[in-house]
């Protein structure tokens, strides 16, 4: 019933839905601030709100504070009046998170991915996962608002297609129409979007709108990308082209990347990047070839560097540099209230995340404070952001 409304387009029903979301924004809320917010005649917002309480999409929540005369009843949304499902999927794993419309996180599983995890593997991992959730807490597809999906770029979103990720290469991820194969699984509205996209909006959100812009930045691994919130909104995905941020160029004469230039973020911060340089090292973590490279997994990959000697440690904390000036670069053109950085090198080597900081402020021409962190939602943002980007999307439309 809640779907079907979020659906119905006629007029009476879009303001309707502009009164629930502002009740979703602001609420709890009194009625006397719904009236200042809408410009709504008194008689036509009680009839409006009498019929969303009907429908148990909206309920009283307690009452408000007066200094005179009865305490008005305060109006919030149902928070379980549907389930919203987040699926973030990246190298290193696949997480899953339930949320209610409130975007409150109910449950969360995760699973680690290896070289067996192809694109069929996973929607089947998915579908388990799913139907679990629903059988533990009681909900089938019709309180299901839908799947959002988060994965790293290149996307095509208008035909639900994953193109030719750098970061999924090691178990056929390439031209996947990802969300028509869980449409299969689940007939309910299903939404891609880019992760660091997603894990900005997430960041947004769980902040309390306090920071309007935001600069999120995921780096290391197979890749560096960055999700950009300005004024509340996403940035539109194609600002930065279909390879990323992390092919911004920051050494004219630099090191050769993936992508044919030189001298681009990710050749000098990516797992790839970091073994180039310990090779000129004579490092102890020297003897990986391609081959291998491409079929490790993430932990592996960690585990490999994590296992190394002192040279490889400094090498590892020589590119929180080239990061730092990169991102530096974002700072000085997107000018953020905040700014996220989050990647492996950054959880697991303790001066990793102080150095980029340190070179990204040395660079950057601002006068306000920019407050720099790693995230309220750390590695859920994704998966949460993207459940946030479904729940809007029918509002958007």
């Amino acid at each position: 019933m809640f779907k079907r409304f979020l659906e119905n387009t006629t007029q009476k029903n879009q303001e309707l839905k502009k009164l629930y979301l502002l009740i979703h924004r602001y609420g709890p809320i009194r009625r006397v601030d719904l009236i200042e917010k809408t410009e709504i005649k008194k008689t036509t917002l009680t009839r409006m709100i009498d019929e969303l309480l009907k429908n148990k999409f909206i309920k009283e929540n307690g009452y408000g504070i007066s200094s005179v005369g009865r305490p008005p009843i305060l109006y919030d949304v149902e928070s379980d009046c549907n389930y919203i499902i987040g699926v973030h999927i990246s190298r290193m794993k696949t997480n899953i998170v339930l949320v209610d419309l409130r975007f409150k996180q109910i449950d969360q599983e995760s699973f680690v991915m290896t070289s067996i995890h192809t694109p069929e593997f996973v929607i089947r991992k998915l579908e388990s996962i799913i139907h679990d959730f629903m059988e533990k807490y009681h909900f089938d597809e019709k309180k299901l608002l839908g799947i959002g999906l988060a994965i790293i770029g290149p996307l095509n979103q208008e035909e639900g297609m994953l193109l030719s990720p750098n970061s999924l290469l090691m178990a056929n991820w390439e031209n996947v129409r990802i969300v028509e194969m869980l449409q299969d699984k689940f007939p309910v509205k299903i939404l891609l979007k880019k992760s660091p996209n997603a894990a900005a909006i997430a960041e947004y959100h769980a902040a309390g709108f306090m920071h309007k812009n935001i600069l999120y930045c995921i780096s290391g691994g197979w890749g560096m990308d960055c999700g950009v919130v300005m004024d509340g909104r996403i940035l539109q995905d194609h600002y930065a082209g279909e390879n990323g941020y992390g092919h911004m160029i920051i050494d004219m004469d630099g090191n050769e990347c993936s992508c044919g230039k030189r001298g681009c973020i990710v050749a000098y911060t990516s797992f790839k990047g970091i073994l180039t340089e310990l090779k000129k090292e004579n490092a102890l973590l020297d003897n990986m070839n391609e081959e291998l490279f491409q079929k490790a997994s993430f932990n592996e990959m960690m585990e490999y560097f994590l296992q190394g000697d002192k040279i490889t440690e400094e090498v590892i904390l020589r590119s929180s540099r080239y990061l730092g000036t990169g991102l530096s670069n974002l700072v000085n053109l997107f000018n953020p209230d905040l700014v996220i950085v989050n990647g492996p090198f950054i959880y697991e080597f303790e001066e990793y995340y102080n150095q980029v900081i340190q070179y990204t402020t040395q660079n950057v021409q601002k006068e306000k404070e920019i407050i720099y962190g790693q995230g309220i939602l750390k590695g859920n943002a994704a998966a949460v952001g993207v459940a946030i980007l479904l729940f809007d999307s029918y509002f958007s439309e």
